[in-house]
Parts: structure tokens; sequence; C-alpha cells
């Protein structure tokens, strides 16, 4: 009897004891499956903080990148990241009635789409689901209310499962959305995937709104060139690209306003070339043309920055010499009339004929002084001195201080 009781003892303990080995494997199973999983976890966070960050030094640090560079890197780094067939970017239309997609990435093809265009009323609830939410995370698209209008016509021919969308917001409006889809069995998005989607969303939306920027910059920068352009044009005699003579009268009252304010010297010279009306007369216009153009390179090839050079009207020419007496701008206006009496003028004539030609000019120059105090007096002092070296036999420099004010009057020499 005592032996029975025994071996019933025996019998029990072995079993407690076999109970408790098989929970003591069991406990430490589930330990190493749960210690797997947290290394998982912790790999797939680790691997889309990496993600993040790489995508934002990206967005940071490539300024030369355009929109579509941008995104097709973004989508390449999410697909691979969370292990998606396809990943894309979709803006929202001005009206919030349509998406267009910017770029697709499909991972097994390793290839990039765009163009594919959603209407909301085709998708009422996807789109009210994109409005109200951070993120659509349909881990059943086909049954989820907010995914499953796209069943028949997209999910089930593309094998697509699973969607996780995330909302772009730029100023707390939503502008787009990014779409991960999962091909194959049904996948049940974890939160750190809802996380890494929700911030992946942010960096689109900096993306987006940086490439507005750089657009709006562009634009006005654009903008403002062609306005320059425009105003330049606009100052610029057509034929010798010289100043015309309206922006020259502006310039000139500029420059004399300055001078007064500051007691400082200013000259101005006009210019005229001797006989031109010989050159249309022997050789035709386009000759005569041509000899303006090049007067007006030998011109602008003899001054300073600070001077002006414009076209005065016809073959007469305007030259103002800022912060300049008299002695220096006399100095350079002597070496302007003997380069253009050295010169050798080629041109054709009307009939095309080659002919060369010997020209000179005559110049008159004035200082802004006691009797020249306004932009019109310097013109009349300059333009009676130009008068004088006509009638003193053509090709020099006479100055209005050398004429004597009773005599400046009697010039009446034509300009030619």
């Amino acid at each position: 009897m005592a032996d029975r009781d025994d071996n019933s003892n025996n019998s029990r303990i072995a079993a407690l004891e076999g109970a408790l080995a098989a929970e003591r494997a069991a406990r430490g199973a589930a330990e190493r499956e749960l210690a797997a999983s947290c290394d998982r976890l912790r790999d797939a966070t680790q691997r889309e903080q990496d993600a993040i960050v790489r995508i934002a030094r990206l967005s940071a640090g490539r300024s030369d990148f355009s929109l579509s560079d941008m995104l097709a890197q973004l989508t390449e780094t999410a697909a691979v990241t969370l292990h998606v067939e396809r990943t894309s970017v979709w803006l929202l239309s001005d009206d919030r009635k349509s998406l267009s997609c910017l770029d697709l990435y499909e991972l097994s093809r390793a290839a990039h789409s765009r163009g594919v265009i959603l209407i909301a009323d085709n998708y009422p609830e996807y789109f009210k689901a994109l409005e109200t939410g951070r993120a659509i995370d349909a881990h059943d698209a086909h049954t989820d209310p907010r995914t499953r209008e796209f069943r028949d016509g997209y999910l089930v021919p593309l094998g697509i499962a699973s969607m996780m969308d995330a909302a772009i917001r730029v100023k707390g409006q939503v502008v787009g959305v990014v779409c991960h889809e999962h091909v194959g069995s049904r996948r049940d998005w974890q939160p750190t995937e809802l996380h890494f989607a929700g911030a992946l969303a942010d960096q689109v939306a900096l993306v987006l709104t940086a490439a507005e920027s750089r657009r709006l910059q562009e634009e006005t920068a654009s903008t403002r060139n062609e306005l320059r352009a425009t105003q330049e044009l606009a100052q610029l005699d057509d034929l010798t690209r010289l100043f015309n003579r309206r922006a020259m009268e502006h310039m000139l009252a500029d420059e004399v306003t300055r001078a007064e304010r500051y007691g400082r010297t200013l000259s101005l010279a006009m210019v005229d070339i001797d006989h031109f009306k010989s050159v249309n007369d022997c050789c035709g216009h386009r000759a005569g043309d041509h000899v303006l153009r090049e007067i007006a390179r030998l011109v602008l090839s003899g001054l300073r920055v600070t001077d002006r050079a414009a076209r005065y009207g016809g073959e007469e020419l305007c030259l103002i010499f800022p912060e300049t007496g008299s002695d220096e701008a006399f100095a350079m206006v002597e070496r302007l009339r003997r380069s253009i009496e050295e010169h050798v003028f080629v041109s054709g004539r009307d009939d095309s004929s080659p002919v060369e030609l010997r020209l000179t000019i005559s110049i008159g120059l004035a200082e802004l002084g006691a009797h020249t105090h306004s932009a019109e007096q310097i013109i009349v002092a300059a333009d009676r001195a130009l008068y004088a070296a006509k009638a003193a036999g053509r090709n020099c420099v006479i100055r209005a201080s050398e004429i004597p004010a009773t005599a400046a009057a009697t010039f009446t020499t034509p300009r030619s």
C-alpha cells in the first residue's frame, strides 16, 4: 500500500516537473521571440529614422535638385525602408477636386511614373478622410471604408492588399498625400511605420514649400530682369546702342544737381561728324549707319566707367564727364578726335561694293560754372562751342570758355 502511494506521488511529481519544464521552455521561447521582436522593432525604427535623416539632408543640401529629382529620391527611399511595392506622392488641386501623381515608384521594377489623376467625385470617402485625418492606415484596403472605393478599378488589378497614406500639410492645410501600397497578403501597419509615414509627409511638405519658394524667386528675378532689360532698351538708341537723347537729358540733369550740391566739376562735350551728309550721298545710308556704329564703338572704348555717351540726334553725339574739369575733359575728347581721324572706316555701299572712308569730328566742350549752372545752359554752351569748331575749319576741339560772349551768338555754321 505504501509502495503504491510512493509511486503515485512520484508520478505526480514527475508530471509537475514536466509541466514546469514545458512552461519554462515556452516562457524561454516567448522571451526569445519578444527579444527578437524588440530587435526587429529597434532595427525598423532605426532604419526609418536613418531614412528620414537622409531625406532631410537631401532636401536641405541639394539646391541644384529639381522637384522631380527630389521626389524620386524620396519615394525610392520610402519604398525600400518600408518594404512596400509602391510609394507615391500626390498633389491636391487648388479647387481640391482632384489629386495628381507627381511621382510613383515601383520597387520590383525600380521604375518611376507620374501623371495619373484621381477625381474627388469618384472617391468621396477617400478625399474626406484625407481632409479630416492625419493618416489612413488601411490594413485591409479592400474593406476599409476609406479605401474600398479603389477596390475594383485599382486594388484588385494591381494586387494591392494594404494602404498607408499620410496627408501632406502646409500651414495646416492639406495639399497632397504620400501613399504607401503593400502588394500581396494583408499587412498590419505598425505604430512606428505610421510615425515614419507622417514624418515623410512632413519632409515632402518642406520640399514642396522650398520648390514653390524657389519658383517664386525665379519668377521675381525673371520679371526684374525683363523690366530692367525693357528699361535699358527704352534708354538706348537702336542704331548705335548709345543712350538716346531723352535718357541723356535725365542723366545730365541728375549730374548737374549732384555737382551743384557737392561742389563738384562737370563737363559736357557735343560731337558732330564732319561732312557726314556726303557719306550718305556717295555711299548710301547703309554705309552711313556703319560709320555711326563704328564711331559709337570708338567713343565707348575711350570713356571711363563713370562717363556717359548718347546719340543726341542724327550724326551728333553728347558726352557727359562727371567730376571732370574742362582740362581733363579736353584731353579725353582730343584723344577721341585723333583716334577717329586716324581710323579707316570700311563699309559696303548700297550696291554691296566695299569702300574705305576717312572721317573727322568737331567737338564743342563746356564746363559747369558761373554762367552754366543748369543742364540747359551747359548744353547751349557746348552747342555754341561746337558751332565755333565748325567755323574754325572742323576737325578740332573748341571750349565754350574760349568764345567771347558777344561772338557766341554769331555762330550759325550748319552741322555738316
